[in-house]
């Protein structure tokens, strides 16, 4: 074939070894594009290419099995966090069903307590509110004494009586005025107890609906609850700044999801490369600090972490707890994260609860002791009002009776004193009329006895005559002087008499007047004591 020329396209070709004779004439442009190659070429190329194919074909079957297995275990995977996350949010869910039990309950014994407490005011103010009437009336039965004459107002029983009901009725008015802001606080405390734990149940149902909702969400349903713009997996705020928002590398305290907060989330790289040489600096061998020791390592570090309660607070450890890094870094996170964001740890967020139940249950049992203590001093109060009210009329009885008994004896003594001043009269009339007939013979008798002394002196002799005269002048003197005597002594016991009548008149009409106000004050009574017709009758002296 060598030297065989071709005709066409302006000349002779010559048919070149290893070459396709047509390749230039028919297909000019191949020869241009596979640049003279060689037969050999392109059928090592097709080999080349079928081969490939073949080993493509292998790959592409390992590939295809490959793939089938990693779906298989993605797709167990898928199922096993699935059925893990399912299994987490029915147990929270019963978590959550039983905190909210426990908060209906203790509202409902809290709604109850309320009531009875403000049952148990309301006594106290009736209690107080009863007692200003047999205040009044004690103030009443003091004015209408006090226009006592002078000789009877006197401190007698009575009065003591008095002064001893209005102290007592002051003390228990006080004692229940007392017991009533006791009570009015308590029932403020209460109050705002149920809105604490009202508040609480909400959130808490608010969180029950949301996990349900999660529980039962599909891939259906989903796109109906698209994410948030802001959320704890997307902001985190800090005194550093804002932590740009990225999925956690590595979670030292668990996922945020289950509650609790990522140590790398709320601290910068900064504030945790500071945290880490305080807390080494001031750790022992074992590298633990002791809980004491914990606001001294985050303050050397400059890091501020919460401006409430401190973590032997808020984790109720012993100051001489020992805590390593991890447990170090746990108690920064969740002090910050108590600060920063609403989401607690799930022991601190049971404990909030139990702490809210039990601190209302404390305070049920304290108004419990107050509602007793508040019956206690109502009976009691009632008892004292009875008892000072009861001594306050017996001794008004008794101060009527003795009254009475004065009174008669005054009666009796002034009709006494007139038949004695009647009998008087008359002996000093008599005794007026003997002096008479004793003083006109004692008249003669002096006068014949000075006639006879004006006798001549040979004739002035004592003679028996002379002695006569002599006695009977002497014994008419007498007469006279001892009727004279008793005449000025009756005379004397006459007035005397008279004024000891005056006097028992005077004290009669005293103790008439004070007996009427006596009788007037033992006649007042309040009408508490009105309706108890026994009591009442007792006190009048019926019974």
């Amino acid at each position: 074939m060598t030297g065989t020329t071709w005709g066409g396209h302006g000349g002779s070709a010559k048919l070149s070894h290893g070459k396709d004779p047509m390749a230039s004439t028919m297909f000019p442009s191949i020869e241009t594009s596979m640049h003279h190659r060689t037969n050999k070429e392109w059928m090592d190329k097709t080999i080349q290419a079928s081969e490939s194919t073949l080993r493509q074909h292998g790959e592409s079957n390992k590939v295809r099995v490959t793939s089938s297995i990693v779906k298989e275990v993605v797709q167990n995977n898928d199922t096993h966090h699935l059925g893990k996350v399912n299994m987490g949010f029915r147990t929270k869910m019963g978590q959550t069903i039983e905190m909210i039990r426990k908060l209906e309950t203790a509202i409902k014994d809290n709604i109850t307590e309320t009531g009875n407490l403000e049952k148990s005011k309301r006594q106290l103010v009736k209690g107080k509110a009863e007692l200003v009437e047999p205040m009044n009336m004690v103030k009443k039965r003091f004015k209408i004494r006090e226009v006592r004459p002078a000789r009877e107002n006197i401190e007698d029983p009575v009065h003591l009586a008095l002064e001893a009901e209005f102290s007592a009725l002051a003390s228990s008015s006080e004692q229940l005025k007392n017991q009533a802001d006791a009570t009015a606080e308590m029932f403020d405390r209460l109050n705002a107890m149920r809105e604490k734990m009202r508040a609480d149940l909400r959130d808490k149902k608010h969180a029950l609906d949301l996990d349900n909702t999660c529980l039962t969400l599909t891939h259906e349903s989903a796109p109906l609850h698209p994410p948030s713009e802001e959320t704890i997996h997307t902001k985190t705020t800090t005194l550093a700044g804002e932590i740009p928002p990225s999925s956690p590398t590595s979670v030292l305290m668990g996922e945020n999801a289950s509650g609790r907060f990522s140590y790398e989330w709320l601290f910068t790289k900064e504030e945790r490369e500071a945290l880490k040489d305080a807390f080494y600096a001031v750790a022992n061998e074992n590298s633990e600090i002791l809980a004491q020791s914990f606001e001294t390592v985050y303050s050397k570090a400059g890091v501020h972490v919460t401006e409430q309660n401190t973590v032997i607070e808020m984790m109720q450890l012993h100051p001489d707890t020992k805590l390593d890094w991890a447990k170090f870094c746990q108690a920064l996170s969740m002090m910050r994260g108590q600060r920063e964001h609403p989401v607690m740890l799930p022991p601190i967020w049971r404990s909030k609860t139990n702490a809210l139940v039990d601190n209302s249950h404390a305070l049920l049992m304290s108004s419990n002791r107050l509602r007793y203590q508040s019956q206690e001093l109502v009976a009691h109060c009632d008892e004292i009002r009875r008892k000072t009210h009861i001594v306050v009329q017996k001794n008004l009885r008794k101060k009527v009776q003795e009254s009475t008994d004065m009174r008669k004896m005054c009666e009796k003594r002034i009709m006494e004193a007139d038949l004695e001043i009647k009998r008087l009269e008359a002996s000093e009339k008599s005794l007026a009329v003997a002096y008479e007939a004793k003083a006109k013979p004692l008249a003669v008798a002096e006068a014949r006895y000075n006639i006879r002394r004006q006798r001549k002196h040979r004739e002035e002799v004592h003679d028996e005559v002379e002695d006569l005269m002599a006695k009977e002048v002497e014994e008419l003197q007498k007469g006279v002087a001892a009727l004279q005597r008793e005449l000025d002594m009756t005379r004397a016991t006459l007035m005397e008499l008279k004024e000891n009548k005056k006097t028992l008149e005077a004290d009669y009409e005293d103790k008439t007047q004070a007996l009427e106000l006596d009788q007037k004050c033992l006649k007042l009574e309040d009408k508490a004591n009105q309706k108890r017709s026994m009591y009442n009758a007792f006190l009048q002296g019926h019974i």
